[in-house]
């Protein structure tokens, strides 16, 4: 099987987590580490688009869950996931 490239592991990642098959403390721990190890392939095949990603799911989701309880957290998480989908739906990248 092909490895996934950056932006299909980072969306997988996120599904995942949305999903139930990753806790918030697995989510919390390896999204840094995912997106520094991943964005720069994320740039190079699509930058508009890795900057979207990088938009609503690290500034606008991510980075804001401090303080949030496990339910608030999932919640944050995947309206900014659904607001990216809906980015890429409508073709803007």
């Amino acid at each position: 099987m092909p490895e996934k490239n950056g932006m299909e592991f980072m969306i997988e990642f996120v599904r995942e987590y949305l999903s139930g098959e990753l806790s918030r403390m697995d989510f919390d721990l390896d999204f840094n580490h995912y997106l520094i190890k991943h964005y720069p392939i994320m740039e190079r095949q699509n930058t508009e688009l890795a900057e979207c990603f990088y938009f609503y799911l690290a500034e606008g989701g991510f980075n804001q869950v401090i303080g949030l309880s496990d339910a608030q957290h999932k919640k944050l998480i995947r309206r900014q996931f659904s607001q990216f989908e809906a980015v890429m739906r409508d073709g803007i990248y």
